[in-house]
């Protein structure tokens, strides 16, 4: 035979394939457990409505909305009435009642948490078949015989059999859980909206209790803010007063709090 051929055959190898099969008889189980956490903010308040002097009049009163209304005073208009928020809370001027609202607010965030969990089970019955190959020359050569390329592929064979008997049990089971985990989410998360409700409750309670200690303080910087500009609306009011009635000598000077005013009026 000619050299080459020979060499040719050496390096072609054959290749011999075998197919394996593994029975996949088994029964499993897992727990699987899910977690829901849950966080809401949580207001507490305290409040005390205070009543304006009576004889608070009519001009003084349009001049007093005027100042509320103006967007440099900083106070909101709502429905309620007109709104200025204080460190540690807020005062509402209410117009058809003539009084404050004054209102203290305390804040925090409160969490909870649920868990849930459930045993799943269940049993596989399938036949998993793979194949493997060999390889092998005619002569034997490197001692690559056929007996050793059908060990060969008999072993990858088996091998892959038993991979893909692993993946599938484990697409089984995974399978499983997507289908239990939303049941099992839904009860987890019901138990952080009940936990989530008691904490609310009680930390409410609490933070309305700190709240009315606070009310005294924020009262003062409520007042503070509204006297402001109720001293404004008493100016505005004066001043208007001194020109619908043709006052001369108008004079206004205003130095920290005190606000003074003169004019003289002809009778």
């Amino acid at each position: 035979m000619d050299s080459n051929k020979w060499k040719g055959l050496m390096c072609n190898p054959r290749r011999i394939r075998v197919t394996a099969t593994r029975q996949l008889n088994e029964a499993w189980q897992q727990e699987v457990s899910r977690s829901v956490g849950l966080q809401e903010r949580v207001i507490g308040e305290a409040r005390v409505r205070q009543a304006l002097d009576t004889s608070l009049g009519g001009p003084a009163l349009m001049a007093l909305e005027a100042v509320l209304s103006a967007k440099e005073s900083g106070w909101q208009e709502t429905e309620e009435g007109y709104r200025y928020n204080v460190e540690g809370g807020y005062v509402i001027y209410l117009p058809d009642d003539r009084a404050l609202e004054i209102v203290a607010v305390l804040e925090d965030e409160v969490q909870a948490e649920g868990e849930a969990s459930e045993v799943l089970e269940g049993q596989v019955a399938e036949e998993i078949t793979a194949e493997g190959e060999g390889r092998y020359y005619d002569d034997g050569y490197a001692g690559r015989t056929r007996e050793v390329g059908e060990r060969e592929a008999q072993t990858a064979a088996q091998t892959k059999a038993e991979q893909h008997a692993q993946m599938r049990l484990a697409q089984i089971q995974q399978e499983a859980e997507q289908a239990a985990s939303v049941g099992i989410e839904a009860n987890a998360r019901r138990q952080a909206e009940a936990r989530l409700q008691q904490a609310v409750q009680q930390r409410q309670t609490e933070l309305a209790e700190n709240a009315q200690q606070h009310l005294e303080t924020v009262g003062l910087r409520c007042r503070q803010a509204f006297h402001q500009v109720l001293a404004q609306a008493y100016r505005d009011a004066i001043l208007a007063y001194a020109k619908r009635n043709g006052a001369s000598h108008v004079h206004c000077q205003e130095e920290g709090d005190v606000v003074e005013i003169e004019f003289s009026l002809t009778r």
